[in-house]
């Protein structure tokens, strides 16, 4: 019997990820910069009486050249590929006359071909239960100062930088303590205490009337913050200030529908459907929204549309509290968009608060790729076509975002004490991060779900066993960044979201794998 790592490998060395140029798909790989699955170029090619047939030609790490003739010059280099090692790959495509003589250099591409999968039994095991884990990073969260702060002075602290992401950290706050009320009979109070807190300093500071964005909590926020501070820290903020990015809000009305069912406080309700009414009053006609919006007059900053799942989850789980059919519309008619723009076209671009807009593949990301594999397993699992469109996705966000081993040159020369296996966040930021590797491991584990194939749940439980790892065994911490040693130890650019993210994604890994029931 084959080892997973075998089984692997022979999917590396044969399969392709939604190849360019084949039915009409773009080349979403335009400024990708490392593979593990077989890749494809878009080279350009000449016609046949000049060039019957092309040459590729891969230089390996190691000087070794690799050869093989396609027809096309957007051929994948499943010839070559298996005699690759890992490490860094020069490729040249050539056009050869009829005499098979070379005459024209029609590209190069430079990339880093990464290690695939080893087999758990070829990683370190985990430190602790995935339970453990989870409940000790709850804790964690309960126990952190700027927690604590909340129940003290009723407003964020100051010194946390990334208070200034309102909706973002205030509802992954809210949502952790609602989670640890149910874990922790001692501090259960607290918790949703601390949870009413922060809702309602969130609410307090929500844009009233007569701005167009009333009943809205803002992105950024500088109210009862050190600036200095979040200038240093969090320096994007300053710039986008007087905007508002609308897949933002959509956080906000979960941690409030949320608590609703926690406390049965309709105000919370309240809150959450005038969130679901603004965006059902300004939905354009492609089923999405305009990416970036003016604080003051209300109108589009950039013309990029909303292409993230948070605002499907929050109108889904709206949807099913009312049970009404405009929301139901509403939610299917966001989902095609996003089928439309980002799966059929491969275009899963980056948004973050923190990052600047840009155009279609320039900052791919995991986020909505791995948040698609989850929308289809969960609401689409009857549709035999999307399925398969899901299982390819999750070979592209395996290609693209997931280290096994060695990292590209580039990566290791900026943060040689990068750690793996892990998975990236985006183009603009290629590193390892504590909430990527959790979003990508419960992708893993959805798939496993569905189609009971082991190797998904190997992939995930060793994301998983990387976690328990990199979480510090005293103080529950999972660090944001597995850069270096100054972000794992030190906490430098700690973001509390992500570590509550991963804390959740420990949780759903302990299910699967019988630890806890549920």
């Amino acid at each position: 019997m084959k080892s997973y790592a075998e089984i692997a490998l022979q999917e590396y060395n044969t399969l392709s990820v939604h190849p360019g140029g084949v039915n009409g798909n773009p080349f979403w790989n335009v400024n990708s910069s490392q593979f593990t699955f077989v890749p494809a170029f878009s080279f350009p090619s000449l016609p046949n009486e000049l060039a019957p047939e092309f040459l590729f030609t891969a230089t390996d790490e190691n000087g070794v050249i690799h050869t093989f003739k396609a027809k096309k010059t957007s051929a994948p280099l499943t010839p070559i590929w298996a005699e690759i090692p890992t490490g860094l790959v020069n490729l040249k495509v050539e056009a050869l006359n009829s005499e098979g003589e070379p005459t024209y250099l029609l590209g190069a591409r430079t990339f880093f071909k990464c290690d695939y999968f080893p087999g758990r039994e070829n990683l370190p095991g985990k430190a602790r239960s995935y339970k453990e884990a989870a409940e000790l990073a709850f804790k964690y969260v309960f126990e952190q100062p700027m927690i604590q702060h909340w129940l003290e002075h009723g407003k964020p602290d100051p010194e946390f930088p990334h208070n200034v992401y309102p909706s973002k950290t205030f509802s992954s706050i809210i949502c952790a303590m609602i989670t640890y009320s149910k874990l922790s009979s001692e501090n259960a109070k607290q918790a949703l205490d601390i949870a009413k807190i922060v809702a309602d300093y969130m609410l307090s500071i929500t844009y009233k009337e007569p701005s167009t964005l009333c009943g809205l909590p803002p992105t950024y926020c500088f109210d009862n913050l050190n600036t200095e501070k979040v200038n240093q820290i969090a320096p994007a903020a300053e710039g986008y200030k007087d905007t508002i990015m609308t897949i933002y809000p959509a956080s906000a009305g979960l941690a409030y529908l949320e608590l609703f069912e926690a406390t049965s406080d309709k105000k919370y309700f309240d809150a959450a459907k005038t969130i679901a009414n603004y965006y059902k009053d300004t939905v354009l006609p492609n089923g999405s929204w305009y990416l970036q919006i003016s604080k003051t007059s209300g109108l589009p900053v950039k013309f990029n549309y909303c292409a993230h799942f948070g605002i499907l989850s929050f109108l889904n789980a709206f949807s099913k509290t009312t049970n009404e059919t405009i929301w139901k519309n509403l939610v299917e008619n966001y989902f095609q968009y996003l089928k439309k723009t980002c799966l059929d076209k491969y275009n899963f671009e980056g948004q973050f608060e923190d990052s600047p807009v840009t155009e279609n593949y320039y900052n791919l990301t995991n986020i909505s790729a791995s948040n698609m594999v989850k929308y289809i397993v969960d609401n689409k699992s009857d549709d035999a076509q999307l399925i398969d469109a899901a299982t390819e996705l999750m070979r592209f966000i395996e290609d693209q975002f997931v280290v096994w081993g060695e990292f590209a040159p580039w990566i290791k020369k900026a943060n040689p004490e990068v750690c793996s296996p892990a998975g990236l966040e985006q183009y603009f930021c290629y590193w390892p991060i504590d909430a990527s590797t959790s979003n990508i491991m419960t992708a893993f584990l959805k798939m496993y779900s569905l189609t009971k194939n082991r190797l998904y749940y190997e992939k995930a439980a060793a994301l998983g066993d990387m976690l328990t790892r990199m979480q510090d065994p005293k103080s529950g911490v999972i660090p944001t960044f597995w850069t270096s040693k100054k972000n794992i130890e030190e906490l430098e650019n700690f973001w509390i979201n992500c570590h509550i993210f991963s804390a959740n994604s420990l949780f759903e890994l302990a299910k699967i794998s019988k630890e806890v029931e549920g």
